[in-house]
């Protein structure tokens, strides 16, 4: 018998860590080491990894940036359900939304300037001090404590500080700075969070005008997609672009399905209700992984009739497993095999499933493979209490974790000699290929959960 703890939803944690393990994992392994294409983004195959978005399917990594989204949408009813029962009127929550937006906008304009350092004339040296040193600027400017007094000090000196690191940046570095070089995926999170966490405001006390709502937006990214002369009314945002794009707010497909399973969640744990999590149960939480698995098969070879099929004799095996033994972590399987399989049947439709240019097979189907990823996590932390410390410590604190290999142990690494150690040895190689990948991944996994223990924690 075991129930969801109030103060945590763990199996969100979890889903958060292994995203940016992935995240990770993907952008160190060796792109010189003869790895296969699925190893990498499906429409930036090897060997030039050029960008094709006539190719169709997805591999593993693809589902970084949903799972993301995800769970961001899922934090949703977590982060502010508990403020406004507890008074906190819609006007001040609004408020820290925006903040939040106005928080991953700059910073996603710091780091995509930071990002051109190394095309910097200074040695790698200089360009390598300057990385860590501009991290821990970026740790003062967004930690969290809980003496909120010292934590403004902080806060405002790692701001002005960022500041002198922009000065020196262009007359030492020469960098050339620009509100239109900024993170993409950041600058997406950003406007999700501000409109997502609206529209859940909106709808937080009915799941089904919420469901209207996720349906409208389907439809009009359908709408968009095979009829896009329907919204040429829509007005252009070129001057505006560097912060908002129209195109970011279809993400928010994923983003309200995640709020749905946040909320459904959230409710469970308040209920106290505990789960009765059997062979039956685990044995369907295996389905559910397996039917996820069997997605990255059939969508990068292409063999969509054996997909669909194999998915969908899947799904009435976890039926007929927990038709009886119904709970919030079967509910969490049938979310996810049925936005699987109808995503599934777009991807006709839509000329092939593809991340960039990203279609609504896409989205439908890497939703429904995010869910069933849940059940399978939430049906091993009901039943042995797994907490996934590490992965868990990388998910609470994933701005920190985002940013660390490319600032901090990535040039460390560098400037020890590692990294072209590593480099050198991996070529050819796809065993040394993703050793690379590994050691880049597990020190971001070992210096996130440092400061995660001692509660050290980035504005997100």
């Amino acid at each position: 018998m075991a129930s969801l703890s109030n103060k945590r939803i763990i199996t969100i944690d979890i889903l958060r860590g292994i995203t940016i393990f992935a995240m990770i994992l993907c952008a160190n392994i060796g792109y010189n080491s003869d790895l296969p294409a699925w190893m990498f983004h499906g429409q930036t195959p090897p060997p030039t990894y050029a960008f094709n978005p006539d190719v169709a399917g997805i591999t593993w990594v693809d589902l970084v940036f949903p799972f993301f989204l995800f769970t961001m949408g899922a934090a949703f009813p977590l982060a502010m359900r508990k403020r406004l029962e507890n008074g906190v009127s819609r006007w001040e929550v609004a408020g820290s939304l925006f903040r939040r937006w106005l928080t991953l906008t700059i910073f996603a304009i710091v780091l995509g300037n930071a990002y051109s350092i190394g095309a910097s004339p200074r040695p790698y040296f200089v360009k390598g001090l300057f990385q860590i040193v501009l991290w821990g600027v970026m740790f003062m400017s967004l930690v969290r404590l809980k003496d909120e007094k010292k934590c403004r000090l902080i806060n405002n000196a790692g701001m002005f500080l960022l500041v002198v690191m922009a000065f020196v940046g262009t007359d030492y570095m020469g960098l050339t700075l620009s509100r239109w070089s900024s993170d993409v995926i950041i600058m997406i999170l950003a406007n999700v969070a501000i409109f997502g966490g609206l529209l859940w405001m909106f709808t937080k006390d009915s799941i089904r005008l919420r469901w209207l709502v996720l349906l409208f937006i389907i439809a009009l990214k359908a709408l968009s997609s095979y009829t896009p002369e329907v919204l040429s009314w829509v007005p252009a945002m070129g001057s505006i672009g560097w912060f908002f794009s129209w195109g970011y707010l279809q993400y928010l497909v994923i983003a309200l399905a995640g709020s749905i399973v946040g909320d459904k969640l959230l409710e469970h744990s308040r209920s106290g209700e505990t789960v009765q999590i059997d062979s039956h149960h685990i044995a369907a939480g295996v389905i559910a992984l397996v039917a996820m698995l069997v997605q990255l098969w059939g969508l990068f070879t292409r063999h969509l009739v054996a997909d669909l099929v194999i998915s969908a004799v899947l799904c009435a095996v976890f039926v007929v497993l927990t038709w009886k033994r119904r709970n919030i972590m079967t509910w969490l399987g049938y979310f996810g095999f049925g936005f699987m399989l109808v995503g599934i049947l777009f991807d006709p439709i839509d000329g092939g499933i593809t991340k960039d240019y990203c279609n609504l097979s896409y989205m439908l189907t890497t939703t429904g493979m995010t869910a069933l990823t849940g059940a399978f996590v939430l049906a091993l932390e009901l039943k042995w209490q797994i907490k996934g410390r590490g992965l868990s410590g990388c998910g609470q604190n994933p701005m920190l974790a985002y940013t660390v290999t490319s600032f901090f142990t990535g040039p460390v690494l560098t400037l020890c000699g590692i990294t072209a150690w590593l480099d050198a040895i991996s070529v050819g190689s796809p065993f040394w290929g993703v050793i690379r990948g590994l050691v880049f991944t597990l020190l971001m996994v070992a210096v996130t959960c440092f400061f995660t223990r001692r509660k050290l924690f980035w504005r997100s």
